[in-house]
């Protein structure tokens, strides 16, 4: 299984606590050590990074993360303009390697500090950490922001500004539970998903390009 570069730093951390609490030779270290084997042992499984098939489909935008849309709305930027906005919420057991959904050079990136609030509410997208991407197409801007939630507080995204990306290609990843915006021109496209749908990172359409 093919694991994020990310997975070594705390699988080893969680086994080194564990370790610590087992020399304690008591009842409740002993009880702490198995519990941070088990944490140690899902750091492998969330850091899971399978293969995706990309659809050939160019026009198609696809999703940049696995998980439940829960927001499809227009949304007017000062930058971009009238948008499509769509949001996606990534529980804990979602991978959580994140793609882009467009082909396109890297424009911008801002990091902005922020809270940790629940990565499922309207709050996390106003008020919570991120880093905002804009990827230029060719004539379509799309932006890509990854958005810190309550339990993840570690947003990594491994691009440069004016690299050139394809689609499907990792970005980066958001640790422990998260969330993903994606804004797309609203005079150029049109979304193909809805709230509640369930979708997966570099594979689902969620929108197209008129």
């Amino acid at each position: 299984m093919k694991l994020d570069p990310e997975w070594k730093k705390f699988f080893f951390a969680f086994l080194t606590i564990a370790g610590f609490c087992a020399m304690t030779t008591s009842v409740v270290g002993y009880i702490l050590c198995g519990v941070f084997i088990f944490i140690a042992l899902f750091s492998i499984y969330f850091f899971r990074d399978p293969e995706r098939k990309v659809p050939n489909d160019e026009s198609s935008i696809l999703s940049p993360a696995d998980g439940v849309v829960v927001t499809v709305a227009e949304f007017d930027d000062d930058r971009l303009g009238q948008c499509i906005r769509i949001g996606i919420f990534m529980s804990l057991f979602d991978v959580h390697v994140n793609r882009s959904p467009f082909a396109g050079m890297v424009e911008s990136l801002d990091y902005r500090e922020g809270s940790f609030k629940h990565a499922a509410g309207e709050e996390a997208f106003e008020n919570n950490e991120r880093m905002i991407i804009d990827i230029d197409g060719g004539g379509v801007k799309v932006r890509v922001m990854q958005i810190a939630g309550m339990i993840a507080r570690r947003v990594v995204c491994r691009l440069e500004v004016g690299q050139e990306l394809y689609r499907g290609e990792k970005i980066g990843i958001i640790r422990f539970g998260s969330r993903l915006e994606v804004f797309v021109p609203a005079n150029k496209a049109i979304a193909t998903v809805k709230t509640g749908e369930r979708v997966f990172c570099g594979e689902t359409p969620i929108a197209k390009l008129r």
